[in-house]
């Protein structure tokens, strides 16, 4: 995060500047006084903050517009946050497609390049595809803040630990292979993991706590979300127990999520993948039978974006926690 010109280095100033920033954030507009309230800083210093984030090109004042009744007296200034001030990108590199989508700050989807892949394909090919499905959806942004990438396997602190699905991706660092050279920090994790975020984000899984999210296709994996957090576990390897060659059988299916719910006392179970229609009403009867407590089950919104799209939300947590946490305004 750049530094604000003029400011005072305090403590103080710093968190004051990240409430202001954050309501903006979290709102269409407000006006002055509707800032002051929503951030509970003064009325000077929120003037003189806004105009320090403007000048960083992330708040804009917002004019009046010309077919608007004209106020009495001096009309009130109105603030906004600038979501296209920077961009985050979610790359998915998996078996059968790269997919790459572009996100402006506030996370809606401006630009995406897709590529088709088959599980054969050798790493350096793959990244090879991969690399050119990142570059014909970043090509038009210039301020790309975060990539965040998606892929097969156990992955951890930027690299593939276990990743046999693929031939020769474990072993992979993800971080330094997309993150050489470029301005922009690079995040990854695991595809079903990602999926799951990206659920709870803009999917079925919206607003819910504790989630079992299953991906049923040419395999089974499988994504936690506990007290709202990604639970990605001690070696980041929480969920791959159903990876196998083939999918397994529709009742082993039914007993090992009915398992896992009542393991970790699921609310909703959400299911992706291609088999996720033929698996949801059997499932919704087994997890009835055997529960104490109704939990509810969904099928996926997002379709072959999950991945990609829970990447771009990867990304954006990590621009979101610069901005907000403590930000460098000396």
């Amino acid at each position: 995060m750049a530094r604000l010109s003029g400011g005072d280095p305090s403590l103080l100033r710093r968190l004051n500047v990240a409430a202001v920033l954050r309501s903006l954030y979290e709102a269409e507009e407000l006006t002055l006084a509707e800032l002051v309230k929503a951030s509970e800083v003064s009325r000077p210093t929120v003037e003189e903050i806004a105009a320090d984030l403007g000048d960083l090109g992330l708040v804009e004042e917002v004019p009046l517009a010309p077919d608007a009744p004209r106020p009495v007296g001096r009309p009130a200034k109105r603030y906004r946050f600038r979501p296209g001030a920077g961009h985050v990108a979610g790359l998915e590199v998996g078996a059968h497609k790269a997919l790459c989508l572009v996100a402006d700050l506030r996370g809606d989807v401006v630009g995406r390049a897709r590529a088709d892949v088959t599980p054969e394909l050798s790493a350096p090919e793959r990244l090879r595809v991969a690399h050119q499905v990142l570059r014909d959806a970043v090509g038009g942004f210039v301020n790309v803040r975060v990539l965040g990438i998606g892929t097969l396997g156990v992955v951890a602190e930027g690299k593939v630990v276990l990743g046999d699905r693929l031939p020769g991706w474990t072993g992979l660092d993800l971080a330094s292979e997309f993150g050489s050279g470029r301005a922009y920090r690079v995040l990854a994790g695991n595809e079903t993991q990602l999926s799951t975020l990206a659920e709870h984000w803009r999917g079925a899984a919206h607003g819910a706590d504790d989630v079992v999210y299953a991906r049923a296709g040419r395999t089974v994996a499988l994504g936690l979300l506990l007290g709202g957090k990604l639970h990605t576990g001690h070696h980041g390897a929480a969920g791959e127990i159903f990876e196998a060659e083939a999918i397994v059988d529709a009742s082993d299916f039914r007993v090992r999520i009915a398992a896992t719910v009542l393991t970790v006392d699921a609310q909703l179970v959400v299911i992706g993948g291609r088999f996720a229609d033929l698996l949801i009403g059997p499932l919704r009867a087994e997890l009835a039978r055997l529960c104490p407590f109704p939990v509810r089950v969904e099928t996926s919104m997002l379709g072959e974006d999950s991945v990609a799209l829970g990447a771009v939300r990867l990304a954006l947590s990590r621009v979101e926690r610069e901005m907000f946490t403590v930000l460098d305004v000396a």
